[in-house]
């Protein structure tokens, strides 16, 4: 089994997911700069790629996560691996997981994607 590297914040959050087979809400739960645990009724497996928007009530837009990845799968939940997004987006991630003030995304955000290796997660 391994370890987590990133810290993890408790959250309840509105998500929508975007899959090559469909669209769905779900709630994100569990949150880190890596990942997250994700409740919803699609049907997703491991290895399923995804899109995520997070409703973040403290933040004024959406967080986008650009590509995921399911991990692991048991009843409805998901644990999900964030693998691409945008630097901005990673950094108000770690502002609500640091209780910190969260930043607002500037217009070119999505220029500057942020890669993460698997030995992050």
């Amino acid at each position: 089994m391994r370890l987590r590297n990133s810290p993890r914040k408790y959250v309840r959050y509105s998500a929508s997911v975007q899959t090559d087979h469909g669209a769905a809400e779900g709630v994100l739960f569990d949150l880190s700069a890596t990942g997250c645990r994700l409740q919803s009724n699609l049907s997703l497996t491991p290895g399923t790629y995804l899109a995520l928007h997070i409703e973040a009530p403290e933040s004024d837009a959406p967080l986008g996560i650009d590509v995921s990845i399911v991990r692991w799968h048991k009843d409805n939940q998901f644990g999900i691996e964030f693998l691409r997004y945008a630097e901005a987006h990673r950094e108000r991630i770690t502002d609500l997981i640091e209780g910190r003030e969260v930043t607002t995304v500037p217009d070119h955000a999505h220029e500057e994607e942020l890669v993460l290796s698997a030995a992050l997660a």
